[in-house]
């Protein structure tokens, strides 16, 4: 009888020290990442190892769909069971989510809450199993799950014992891993919004810097332009029939009216770095943009659908600026479909803007030049300044909107204007 309590007592003990370094060593895993899927993997390959199941896995809890998904499976078929969902008091594992209560199964073809969707699905044969619910703050948020012994011996209350131990620190695990990804979510979209933001600060500074040069400029040009223009066009009318000199004086007088043309964009451009708003009706002026363009788009054989979203709210706006902005942008859609195409208006609303875009079925826009589309002075047309959507951003800036453009070659291109409604973030006076 001593032999036999000493022998007990011995594997009583062997089992208290296996136990205490599965935890141990678990603990510890817990403690060192926050890579969730590895501390997990690991987590279940340890009390696999203690308990000798053959498989085990964790299931997760989609509250918004009262659904449990497998986060993790261990085992020979486990891919076949990914995506595989129970619902909310479906099967062992859904009812131990449910009711937030362990169970033990010696024999699952006996307990009436056993589903066989996966053993049908994998080829497996589940016989027993422990699963335990993972609760936080008391809130059951899923379940671990381990099945068969290897020895086919029953499941003891050592290994419910250390599943549940194990449970409870694997609830915090998860818990961490989602407040960390939270975390890494908000610090980068932080690190965008900043980048987005420094990137606008330095293109209206270069814009503020570009002004002041080209308003030097143009005053210094513009007399002399006038004059040459001016002198050439009375020459001209002097020559009589010398057409050999005609030729050269009518290339002068071309040039000249191109540099005026010039100076005209400039003046425009500085013109529009303030803005003068009142509370306005939007969709009139965007219709009056677009009727101004419609004889040249049906000469392009491009057609126009235009709609407008009901009772769109006023803002603040200066209406001379947006007619010139749409100009702008219906002109360059109209150029890039020289073929014919199709141009879509839209003017729309959310909660905070009126938004209005303009898409083209054109030439698009290569992905290296898009980020240069704003510059001044820079321009893929054989005439003309450049400074078409150097104004566009400016007006829009005027009216604390938002500008964005999305293009793709041979596809065409997609222009985004976002006005603030009147008090909210960014609206004008």
């Amino acid at each position: 009888m001593t032999v036999v309590y000493i022998l007990e007592k011995k594997a009583y003990k062997d089992i208290h020290h296996k136990e205490l370094d599965t935890i141990l060593r678990f603990s510890a895993l817990i403690n060192s990442s926050l890579n969730l899927e590895q501390v997990l993997d690991n987590a279940m390959k340890y009390a696999e190892e203690f308990m000798e199941a053959e498989a085990s896995s964790v299931y997760e809890l989609d509250e918004k769909n009262n659904e449990l998904f497998i986060r993790l499976a261990r085992g020979d078929r486990k891919e076949k069971i990914k995506g595989i969902r129970l619902g909310l008091g479906e099967g062992v594992a859904g009812w131990v989510v449910k009711n937030a209560q362990p169970l033990a199964i010696q024999d699952v073809r006996k307990d009436g809450r056993f589903s066989d969707k996966f053993d049908r699905i994998t080829g497996f044969r589940t016989k027993s199993m422990i699963c335990v619910p993972l609760l936080l703050r008391g809130k059951p948020i899923g379940a671990l799950q381990v099945l068969n012994k290897k020895s086919k011996r029953p499941f003891n209350q050592a290994d419910l014992e250390l599943l549940n131990s194990m449970s409870q620190q694997i609830s915090i695990a998860m818990e961490n891993a989602r407040l960390y990804q939270r975390l890494q979510e908000k610090y980068t979209n932080t690190t965008r919004e900043l980048r987005i933001t420094q990137r606008k600060l330095i293109r209206t500074e270069r814009l503020a810097a570009m002004v002041h040069l080209v308003q030097g400029v143009a005053h210094e040009i513009r007399n002399p332009i006038m004059t040459i223009g001016g002198f050439a066009y009375r020459i001209k009318k002097e020559l009589n029939h010398n057409y050999r000199l005609q030729k050269y004086v009518d290339i002068i007088l071309d040039e000249s009216a191109r540099l005026e043309k010039l100076v005209r964009e400039v003046k425009e451009f500085t013109d529009v770095q303030t803005a003068t708003l009142s509370l306005e009706n939007i969709e009139p002026v965007v219709r009056e943009a677009l009727k101004i363009f419609k004889p040249l788009a049906r000469t392009r054989n491009v057609k126009v659908s235009f709609r407008a979203a009901k009772k769109i709210p006023l803002i603040n706006m200066d209406p001379s600026q947006i007619e010139i902005a749409l100009s702008n942008i219906i002109e360059n859609a109209l150029e890039a479909m020289p073929d014919g195409g199709l141009l879509t208006l839209r003017i729309s609303k959310d909660t905070e803007h009126v938004i209005i875009t303009v898409q083209d079925s054109g030439c698009g826009i290569s992905s290296d030049k898009l980020d240069a589309v704003y510059d001044p002075f820079v321009t893929s047309k054989p005439r003309g300044a450049g400074l078409g959507l150097t104004m566009v951003h400016q007006i829009i800036l005027n009216h604390g909107g938002e500008i964005s453009i999305e293009s793709e070659l041979k596809k065409g291109t997609l222009v985004t204007l976002k006005f603030p409604l009147p008090g909210s973030a960014n609206s004008g006076p």
